[in-house]
């Protein structure tokens, strides 16, 4: 007999567990799908001011053989949850998985959540696939596509001086770059811009609502990234009048500065046209390989529709790994 239980991710015991469940599940999976350890047990215990995360085991006698997370937004979203589960790769197809999904959804109806939200992967243009058969037996639609591109950073190098003709149109436009807290004097623009990010990227059908960054909120976010040991290494357009026209960001955790990640990508519309995406997105690797001598791999996903962001990727060097389904259900 199976049992769900929740359990405080602050016991490091069943938090190993529940991080064992999840790697096993993630593994066949190309990239590196799964964070190392180390960042999970540092991450999911740590307080975090934009989320609550809820985490669940299927339990078998006294083995872990089910896995299941629930982040509930704390800041704006708030009639959306994101459910996460796992199952042993050797105890699929035994009901596990969805009785987690059923638990992790009673959670977010007692928190009034009425949106949630998921993730499938799959091999890259495949359909019919086992995930998308369980996330629609369970009532969850597909509201949007993307792409998960890796790149090989000696790829980029190799690529990197032909990009600089590329980015001429952007010299009107100071780069400024910092790790991690942006400098005072463009906190307020940068927040300015980051609340444009849900009416400016491409949602599809997902019911997200655009949202407010002030200065506070931007300053809690980076003591949260600073205290679980992820350096968000960003890049910052200035135009003439000093306002922020545009950021990219590569984020490297310290328990793996073998990889990074691209985090978020974003021009204001008033400043577009002048290759400001790619400029910031060769200032955020080159910041990269910069500071991290042994990085080898950044990671990043866009929607399948977004032809800009895909085509500036792929001048970069990027190759998709893998089609992200972003799934929805409404309760």
């Amino acid at each position: 007999m199976v049992d769900i239980e929740q359990f405080n991710p602050r016991n490091e015991a069943a938090l190993r567990a529940w991080w064992e469940v999840g790697h096993a599940a993630t593994a066949h999976r190309p990239g590196a799908p799964w964070p190392v350890w180390e960042q999970s047990r540092v991450s999911l215990p740590a307080v975090n001011p934009e989320g609550e995360v809820t985490l669940l085991a299927a339990i078998d006698g006294r083995e872990m053989v089910g896995a299941g997370l629930l982040m509930r937004p704390l800041r704006d979203n708030l009639h959306t949850a994101t459910v996460d589960v796992y199952v042993r790769p050797d105890r699929t197809r035994e009901g596990i998985g969805g009785r987690l999904v059923a638990e992790l959804e009673v959670v977010a109806a007692g928190d009034g959540r009425t949106t949630l939200h998921g993730e499938a992967f799959l091999p890259p243009g495949a359909s019919g696939t086992g995930p998308e058969a369980f996330a629609t037996a369970l009532g969850y639609e597909v509201a949007s596509r993307e792409s998960i591109r890796e790149l090989t950073l000696a790829d980029y190098l190799a690529r990197r001086g032909a990009l600089t003709d590329e980015v001429a149109a952007a010299g009107a436009y100071r780069v400024v770059t910092f790790d991690t807290v942006c400098p005072d004097a463009y906190a307020e623009s940068f927040g300015r811009l980051l609340g444009m990010l849900l009416d400016e990227i491409p949602l599809g059908e997902l019911d997200l609502r655009a949202s407010e960054w002030t200065v506070e909120r931007i300053r809690d976010a980076e003591q949260r990234q600073l205290g679980i040991g992820r350096h968000v290494l960003t890049a910052l357009a200035i135009a003439e009048d000093g306002s922020v026209a545009g950021s990219s960001d590569v984020r490297v955790n310290d328990t793996d500065t073998t990889r990074g990640q691209v985090g978020i990508t974003l021009v204001d519309p008033a400043h577009r046209g002048h290759r400001l995406g790619l400029a910031l997105k060769l200032a955020t690797h080159d910041l990269a390989l910069a500071t991290y001598a042994g990085i080898g791999t950044v990671d990043t996903s866009n929607a399948e529709v977004n032809t800009w962001m895909n085509a500036v990727n792929e001048a970069l060097g990027y190759r998709t790994i893998e089609t992200l389904l972003e799934l929805q259900k409404k309760l």
